[in-house]
Formats: structure tokens, sequence, C-alpha cells
């Protein structure tokens, strides 16, 4: 399973690679001044994918890196996942060109929240099984499950925020990658300060978001 992993990864940066290109082949350059709101209006929204999409990469990577997933039903959630982000392409022209608006913007949404939630069942599934073999086991696996509550969550009032605001709304699904980068680069910065320090309980909460003096005691 560890080569077909391998494998999938480097599919999956080809995947994630041609669909951005299919993206912006699908921005039309204007031939009048006429067009130029709604050259404005696909740039803008080539862009919110953009930012979603490398969130989604971003997300996955860390997920890759910290689970090292090997079990069947991992595979099969991120193909699932990476065949609902082939579908980004088919969105964005629903949200330019789909009569009625709110279809439009609830399918964007709902396809970006059904990515990152199959996604983050990875982590959850692989920890499953091990969650009783040790303490910090427990606590990584607790704390997957807690933050794929919290994201379904947000996504879901975002969504429905953006049902109330009509074309303006695809424009609220920034807020999640935004603050998700944000927060990563707040908690990298203070990863590095304690590996420094060399004060690896604080390192795992940091990285993991976990009570630092229950890692401690698992020491």
């Amino acid at each position: 399973m560890k080569y077909i992993f391998g494998r999938f990864d480097t599919l999956s940066d080809a995947i994630i690679a041609i669909v951005m290109t299919i993206l912006v082949l699908e921005v039309k350059a204007p031939t009048s001044a006429d067009q130029l709101p709604e050259f404005v209006k696909s740039v803008s929204l080539f862009l919110i994918s953009f930012i979603l999409l490398i969130n989604i990469w971003y997300r996955r990577a860390k997920i890759q890196h910290q689970t090292v997933p090997t079990k069947l039903e991992s595979l099969f959630l991120d193909i699932f996942a990476h065949g609902l982000l082939s579908l980004f392409p088919l969105a964005i022209k629903m949200l330019v060109s789909y009569d009625t608006v709110w279809v439009s913007v609830l399918f964007y949404g709902l396809l970006n929240v059904s990515v990152i939630t199959a996604l983050n069942l990875i982590p959850i599934i692989e920890l499953k099984e091990s969650s009783r073999e040790t303490s910090m086991n427990t606590l990584l696996y607790h704390f997957y499950r807690r933050r794929l509550l919290a994201t379904i969550v947000l996504n879901l009032l975002i969504i429905l925020a953006a049902y109330f605001l009509h074309s303006w709304g695809a424009y609220l699904y920034l807020v999640l990658p935004l603050v998700d980068f944000y927060a990563s680069y707040r908690r990298d910065k203070r990863l590095d300060a304690f590996l420094a320090e060399g004060d690896v309980p604080s390192v795992l909460a940091q990285k993991f978001g976990l009570d630092r003096h229950k890692l401690r005691q698992t020491d």
C-alpha cells in the first residue's frame, strides 16, 4: 500500500495542476469595455478557487506527513476527494452563467466542504484502531475528530451566509482558507521557537493543538 499511496501522491499533484489550468482557461479575455465586468467576475472567481485548491493541497500534504496513511479506506477517501475536486471548473462555470444564483453558490460551497471533509476523515480512520494503544494516539485521534467537526460546522455556517448573499456569497468562501493559512503560519512560528528551546511537549502541543500538560504526562 505504501507504493500505491506514493504513486497517488504524484497523481494528486497532477490532478490539482490540471484543474488549476482548466480554471484559468475558462476565463475569457474581454474584447470590449462592455465585457470588463464579466471578465473581472471570472478572474475573481478563479482566484477564489485557486486559493481554495491551494488550501486543499496544503491540508492534504500536512495530513499525509503527520499520519502516513496505510489503510485502503484512506485511499478510497483520497480518490473520492480528488474526484470531487475535479468538478471545481464546472462549479465555476455555474457561478458565472447559471440563472439561479443560490443553486450555484450552494453547489460550490458543498463541493468544497465535501472535499475537505473527505480529507479530514483520513487521519481519523488511520488512528482509530491505534488510539487505544498509547495516550499520544488517543490525544491525536480526538484532536482530528474535533477539527473535523469544527471544519464542517464553520463551512456550513459560511454556506448558509453565502446563500443569503446570492452572487456575493462565493466570496465568503475565502474566509476559511485565509484563516487556516494564518493559523498555520502562527503555529509554525511558535514551533520554531519551541524547537530552538528543545521543548518537545510544547512542539507537539502547538503542532496538533493539544494540551502540553497531558503530553508531559505521556513521556
